[in-house]
């Protein structure tokens, strides 16, 4: 099935489901998804179908031209790390990042 991926913070709910399913419970707690204010975060979510298999978020640290830099959190299910799902959010989040750069 083709993933679909979307710039959207999905409901606390979906990415506590996440978060458990892909064995971080217990590591990750789902407020680090939420603690920080949305205008300095960036989000990828991706989807099989309306399922989230994959979520992305890079919070702003600083300018620093086209590098990342800040702080990145990716977490995608098992049964779909072999797809490159990881890499695709992390470019896109990148990409997002060089696009619309932080204004101080």
């Amino acid at each position: 099935m083709k993933i679909a991926f979307d710039n959207t913070l999905p409901a606390k709910d979906q990415v506590a489901a996440l978060i458990e399913a892909s064995g971080l419970e217990g590591h990750w707690d789902v407020n680090r998804f939420f603690d920080v204010g949305r205008e300095r975060c960036r989000f990828v979510s991706a989807y099989d179908r309306d399922e989230l298999v994959g979520l992305g978020r890079f919070v702003e640290g600083g300018a620093s031209g086209e590098e990342i830099d800040g702080r990145l959190d990716i977490v995608v299910l098992p049964d779909y790390r072999s797809r490159d799902i990881v890499g695709t959010i992390f470019k896109l989040l990148k990409s997002r990042k060089a696009a619309h750069p932080a204004h101080a």
